[in-house]
């Protein structure tokens, strides 16, 4: 699996053997940083997207995760959402939130009550 990330288009992605698996687009709107993220969130890529939610949640501002073109998201990778938000709550900076959360994944959540710990619009 390899990064690619492109600072001029706000977005990276990351990819294997050519083929592109998760897209995220940055932008930053009404001071908080929206991220929307497209594809899948393998375990293997768990420590690459937790490394990434946490430098932005450093900038301190607000995070919120646009989820709409989620398609599938792995036990680890919500495991990171959580550890992110504890991380910004003891550095007292910004807030995660995710916003149009698959059904799918929802109902993961939901089985390890990990919507009842993070905030979910």
């Amino acid at each position: 699996m390899s990064l690619k990330r492109s600072y001029e288009e706000e977005s990276w992605s990351l990819s294997e053997d050519g083929r592109t698996l998760l897209t995220v687009e940055e932008k930053e709107e009404d001071g908080r940083i929206m991220v929307g993220l497209t594809g899948v969130l393998r375990g293997d890529m768990e420590q690459v997207f937790k490394d990434e939610l946490i430098a932005l949640m450093t900038v301190g501002k607000d995070v919120v995760l646009d989820c709409r073109g989620l398609q599938y998201m792995a036990s680890s990778c919500q495991d990171a959402l959580l550890s992110t938000q504890q991380t910004a709550d003891s550095m007292e900076r910004g807030t995660l939130t995710l916003r149009n959360v698959p059904e799918k994944i929802y109902a993961e959540f939901q089985k390890t009550n990990l919507h009842e710990l993070l905030m979910i619009e």
